[in-house]
């Protein structure tokens, strides 16, 4: 059958693997140290059952992570992927991923809180656009709010200075002078970016509660539109139950070019809201709500979503999720009124 090859392939990377998993001092999510670099990674498998298109089994990421430090001014990263692989299809048939280099960076340590960062990186818009790995994320499906209506790598130059012991702001500001390194195709993203700009401020109060704002302007390649987007986020716990919030809206200007999407809206937002319950120590359940406005579609999409989460360990989560979708789905992107179940684990 079409899906015996991609299953064999992924079996023997798991057989390739579990040496390293029973190598002494090795802990699961805690990588490989050789030498002065570290290789780790991350997995995730998911069910996809939406109503309205056949169910399947996808590889959704096969991540895998290389960094070294070193030196004060040379500790490289870089993030390889498997994406979007499909295993089993109901009714036969499989599909292959997209091979993708998602990040790709050098670090310099300029003082003990600041570091220069020149390569492609996950841009600092927001929290959920920075917690990339799928172990890591509270659901299996991310809201448009926290990942598609603004430059999400961003290939260039950064300057971040971290807080510390300090309690003041985490701050990171950006620059990309061309366009994104290692482009992503178009099955992964119908939106690239040029000349991209902007910057985040993360302010922490108490031990894990934080606020944060975000800026970012650039040119929208597909449709040569400028956009200037602001981004607020939140994150505050009250004993067992831990509240998340992230909006952002921007204003697009400027002609459109011939053959692309029109812009009915001049400016573009969304709003996302999540609870998270601690059921007990590994069991969570969740409650999220999202309304998302494209500005090349008229009507909004609004989806709810309710979940659970179980974490055996810190590197190992499984998830089972209902997604309803109402109003109009966003064209750069599918969330659709549906069942998902994943597995999840960093190595």
């Amino acid at each position: 059958m079409h899906y015996i090859r991609p299953c064999f392939w992924l079996v023997q990377l798991m057989l390739m693997f579990s040496p390293v998993c029973m190598a002494e001092g090795y802990e699961l999510g805690q990588g490989w140290p050789v030498g002065k670099y570290l290789l780790s990674g991350y997995a995730n498998i998911e069910i996809v059952n939406r109503f309205d298109a056949a169910t399947k089994l996808e590889l959704d990421d096969l991540s895998l992570f290389a960094s070294g430090r070193v030196s004060k001014w040379v500790n490289p990263f870089i993030e390889a992927e498997l994406s979007k692989h499909t295993l089993i299809k109901e009714g036969g048939g499989a599909g292959s991923g997209d091979f993708i280099v998602e990040r790709f960076y050098n670090d310099a340590m300029l003082s003990a809180n600041d570091t220069l960062r020149i390569g492609k990186i996950l841009t600092p818009l927001g929290e959920w656009n920075l917690v990339h790995a799928a172990p890591l994320i509270p659901t299996i499906t991310r809201p448009y709010t926290t990942a598609r209506g603004f430059d999400a790598y961003m290939s260039g130059i950064s300057w971040m200075h971290e807080a510390g012991e300090s309690g003041t702001s985490d701050i990171q500001l950006y620059w990309q002078p061309d366009n994104e390194w290692f482009k992503r195709p178009a099955s992964q993203t119908l939106r690239n970016f040029h000349n991209v700009i902007g910057g985040h401020i993360n302010v922490p109060f108490g031990l894990i509660n934080k606020a944060g704002v975000s800026v970012q302007h650039g040119k929208l390649i597909e449709t040569g539109e400028m956009f200037t987007l602001y981004g607020f986020n939140v994150n505050k716990s009250f004993g067992k139950l831990r509240l998340e919030s992230e909006a952002i809206t921007a204003r697009f200007s400027g002609v459109v070019l011939p053959g692309a999407s029109p812009r009915i809206h001049d400016r573009e937002s969304g709003i996302f809201a999540l609870a998270e319950y601690k059921i007990t120590s590994k069991l969570h359940g969740i409650l999220e709500w999202e309304r998302y406005q494209d500005h090349t579609v008229s009507e909004s999409s609004r989806a709810t979503l309710v979940s659970l989460a179980y974490r055996p360990s810190v590197a190992t989560v499984w998830k089972l999720e209902y997604i309803h979708q109402a109003g109009v789905s966003s064209p750069i992107s599918s969330i659709s009124t549906g069942l998902k179940a994943a597995y999840s684990l960093l190595f």
